[in-house]
């Protein structure tokens, strides 16, 4: 797409010191960086309320935080999003500086699912030469995320969708009547920046995401009560060609994210990965440790 090309050639123009933002656009850089701090660091309206960017995750942790049940959160979670927001204001601009064409940013919409109303502030709607005019969500990434998430394309992202991205940018997208553009990613620790494209033909995604979506609307509008939805899954690794069992069992990848996870999984370990070969050996949540070591 024609925008992608205008943001890396800005982006080196202005490394060789030829481009710069102009000052209006520096000017809103500056009150977008205002309102993340007064976004991140005020106190929060902590009452539950359905939103577009959340109907994505799973039914179970919406249930439990429609039912007033607070999140575990580490205080570095808040730093993370303020990044992101931050990430997000950059990202803004340069498109700004770039000459990228854009119809709207930060815009509220609102979408009837299952007879209800339900509301969502979209990133950004931009009108490129190429693809036209499109819905497109910005994300900040970590390395790992933006190579092998994002890197994989919107298929890969589908795949592995654990907070709802696909779903959450065809939401927007349907609110306003326009395609679902995609991603913007920046890797946080590169700088790197790329357009995750949706495909042109989204007509199947769309319904099959507004039908979830509303299905989802009216549970949590309704009087579903909470089920747990997941199960433990034994943790294997491969030695001479065979798949073998190590005799723990790790949580889901969903739960293991989750911010209420000790309510459905009140044993959980997080330990050392048993089956890792690395020198410094990643985290992992166990529902079950029999074998610390291989």
């Amino acid at each position: 797409m024609f925008a992608h090309e205008q943001v890396k050639t800005f982006l080196q123009r202005a490394i060789e010191g030829s481009a710069s933002l102009p000052e209006n656009v520096v000017d809103e850089f500056l009150n977008d960086c205002k309102e993340a701090i007064n976004k991140q660091f005020t106190e929060k309206d902590t009452n539950w309320r359905l939103r577009m960017s959340g109907l994505g995750r799973p039914i179970c942790q919406q249930i439990l935080d429609k039912e007033g049940h607070v999140e575990e959160r580490e205080y570095n979670l808040l730093l993370r999003f303020f990044i992101g927001d931050l990430v997000e204001a950059a990202v803004m601009a340069i498109l700004k500086g770039a000459g990228v064409q854009i119809v709207d940013s930060q815009k509220p919409c609102k979408l009837t699912l299952s007879d209800t109303e339900v509301k969502g502030t979209l990133d950004v709607i931009l009108d490129d030469p190429v693809d036209g005019i499109k819905v497109w969500d910005i994300k900040s990434a970590s390395p790992y995320s933006f190579s092998q998430k994002f890197g994989k394309g919107y298929h890969g992202i589908k795949e592995d969708d654990p907070f709802g991205y696909v779903m959450q940018g065809h939401l927007y997208a349907e609110a306003n009547d326009l395609p679902f553009g995609g991603w913007i990613v920046v890797d946080k620790s590169s700088g790197q920046i790329e357009f995750v494209p949706a495909p042109d033909e989204q007509s199947e995604d769309r319904e099959e995401c507004l039908k979830e979506a509303a299905s989802k609307v009216k549970a949590l509008t309704g009087d579903s009560p909470f089920k747990k939805l997941f199960k433990a899954e034994p943790e294997t690794y491969r030695r001479d060609g065979k798949v073998l069992k190590t005799g723990n069992t790790l949580l889901p990848k969903l739960c293991s994210m989750c911010g209420h996870r000790s309510l459905c999984w009140p044993k959980a370990q997080l330990h050392p990965k048993v089956t890792s070969k690395a020198r410094i050996k990643p985290l992992a949540w166990y529902e079950k440790i029999k074998v610390k070591e291989l």
